[in-house]
């Protein structure tokens, strides 16, 4: 009985072995792997990709006026930047060449610390008291205009300044950011010490109660004040256009709507053998943990808070940088089949990362400050990028690759030059959004270049947020309706970046993944390619608004695929013609454009 018992589990045994290779081996057989394709959401046809030309503002009756002077020229060209993307018509006075026109301005952006910049106290008092609106941008210098007029603003009392480390949100002028708040590590902010009206609550304040942005009525306008400098940071975008919003007029502008998540360095080569933090934690080596822990713990994560994934490969981590490029030490297919066919067959998408890891610059100061080698031509670097294009044939024959991450968010010209010739399915390149003082990363706004790549960065990183990324997040949802965040699986095995292994490390990130997608629900998650061609969309489109009491009225120019806004009003919706809505946060709605021609009717 015994021996009949032990053949029965070796034959068992055997033929779960047997069961598992001819599993695996059809799971890598040509026929199962030319049915890996990827289909766009939208057609990247030549009109959704053309190059995006500036739009032409109205100088004769500009919607915003932008009042400056030289030492706050970076504040104003951020002003300009974020009235790009809301696509409303301004016009920019320096006032060291001139003065203001009060009267062909309903809404002037003071971007200065001098209320002397506008004209006199009586054409400043005339000005709101007559309907328009006075947006001051920056913190306030207490002069002489200043302490004639300071009661208008709902000041009661002012004195000194004080340092702002914190930024306490009151209310939502920050989408889906009531009652959060945020920390300042990268600027030294600076806020004069005011008393307000007890009528008057203000929408930030900071970690002593000090007000930080408020609205004070005045006649048929109003004053509306930013007691603080961040307005001046590319990151605060969002900040400016949820001041925008304050004006009592519905207020509504273009965004992209999407949610993208990179995995960078992913699929790529596993090391063998253990790493102490992995093996102390869960007794694997490094492929079975990321097999067995990681990659089911990630793919959990977006089941569970609507994740898409877009993977970014390497082929190898030699350090090679001349050709020939045979990939001599990581040739095994298993990590880019494997894991790069449940990437895709989740929703997720392939893209580029880089042959190696080796950041396409030849300047080898940059590259050396990575522990880098520097390219010694830019017909390398494309020969490079082409193996890359074969090997991920080889695994995958159907499947047409994209996006593109530059590795360690380093690309300079010359690379950029050659992407589109060696690669020339590429849709979108994902780098960096916020400046970058260092001067060594790919930093981008979003548009669509002359090759028709659409220039789209990422915003925030890592498996947990940092001190200042949850601001960029908060902005970047505000303003562009965008959400777009990237990892690296090797944090995990890193002393200084893993926080102690990955059970507390993976509760940290369900944590901040939980928070967002609570947040901004409403964001559609989507792969890298399908958000570009959403942005592409947005960026070559232009938008007309015809406003009255009782409804707004859009017309969109170069209409392509369904478009996407961000409406505020305190206004009750009573219909809609050509559009759909639906209520993100309090008097907060996304609007949808289902037709060239749309309307929003109020109650």
């Amino acid at each position: 009985m015994k021996v009949f018992l032990n053949n029965r589990k070796t034959i068992l045994i055997i033929a779960l072995i047997l069961v598992s290779g001819i599993v695996l081996h059809l799971s890598r057989s040509e026929a199962i792997l030319n049915t890996v394709k990827n289909d766009l959401e939208f057609t990247a046809d030549k009109d959704l990709l053309m190059p995006t030309e500036k739009k032409a503002q109205s100088i004769s009756n500009p919607a915003y006026c932008i009042v400056y002077n030289e030492p706050f020229t970076k504040l104003k060209n951020n002003i300009e930047m974020t009235l790009n993307y809301l696509q409303k018509p301004y016009k920019t006075f320096d006032v060291s060449l001139g003065k203001v026109d009060l009267y062909s301005c309903p809404n002037i952006l003071l971007a200065t610390s001098d209320l002397r910049s506008i004209g006199t106290v009586e054409e400043i008092e005339k000005f709101v008291s007559n309907g328009g609106n006075l947006f001051s941008m920056t913190t306030l210098e207490p002069n002489s205009h200043f302490i004639s007029i300071y009661r208008h603003f709902g000041i009661i009392d002012f004195f000194g300044f004080a340092d702002t480390k914190k930024i306490v949100m009151t209310s939502n002028v920050l989408i889906g950011a009531n009652e959060k708040t945020f920390w300042e590590t990268d600027l030294n902010d600076s806020s004069l010490n005011v008393t307000l009206e007890n009528s008057i609550q203000p929408n930030i304040v900071n970690q002593a109660g000090l007000p930080l942005l408020w609205k004070s009525k005045y006649g048929e306008g109003a004053f509306i004040a930013l007691n603080m400098n961040i307005a001046a940071e590319k990151y605060s975008r969002g900040l400016i256009a949820g001041m925008l919003s304050l004006q009592d007029e519905p207020f509504i502008y273009p965004i992209f709507n999407a949610k993208t998540f990179y995995i960078d360095d992913f699929p790529a080569p596993i090391a063998k053998g253990r790493n102490k933090i992995i093996y102390n934690e869960y007794k694997q080596d490094l492929p079975s943990f990321y097999r067995n822990i990681w990659w089911p713990n990630m793919i959990q994560a977006a089941t569970n808070y609507n994740i898409v994934y877009t993977g970014a490969l390497i082929e190898s981590y030699e350090d090679k940088v001349t050709p020939p490029f045979d990939n001599s030490m990581d040739i095994e297919l298993t990590y880019l089949i494997g894991f790069g066919r449940e990437l895709i067959n989740s929703g997720g998408e392939l893209g580029y990362h880089g042959y190696n890891h080796q950041s396409l610059t030849l300047d080898e100061k940059i590259s050396k400050s990575f522990g880098y080698n520097a390219w010694q031509s830019a017909d390398h670097m494309k020969a490079s990028l082409i193996e890359l294009k074969s090997y991920t044939n080889k695994a995958f024959p159907k499947y047409t690759v994209t996006s593109y991450v530059p590795p360690s968010n380093v690309l300079s010209a010359e690379g950029r030059s050659i992407l589109k010739e060696a690669l020339p399915d590429l849709i979108t390149i994902g780098s960096l959004y916020s400046e970058d003082l260092t001067e060594r990363s790919y930093i981008q706004e979003f548009n669509v270049a002359e090759d028709s790549i659409v220039e789209m960065p990422r915003i925030s990183s890592g498996y947990f947020p940092s001190v200042t990324s949850e601001w960029e997040i908060a902005n970047a949802v505000t303003g562009h309706g965008f959400f777009s965040h990237f990892i690296h699986p090797d944090d995990v095995i890193s002393e200084d970046r893993s926080k102690g292994g990955w059970a507390s490390m993976y509760e940290e990130f369900e944590h901040f993944m939980k928070d967002v997608h609570t947040r901004y629900h409403w964001l559609e998650a989507t792969t890298a390619t399908n958000a570009a061609l959403k942005v592409a969309n947005t960026l070559n489109s232009h938008v007309h608004f015809e406003q009255t009491e009782k409804n707004i009225l859009g017309s969109i120019e170069h209409f392509n695929i369904v478009h996407d806004f961000i409406l505020r009003t305190e206004k009750a919706i009573k219909q809609t013609k050509n559009c759909s809505y639906e209520r993100i946060d309090d008097d907060v709605y996304l609007v949808s454009a289902h037709d060239a021609q749309f309307e929003i009717i109020f109650k």
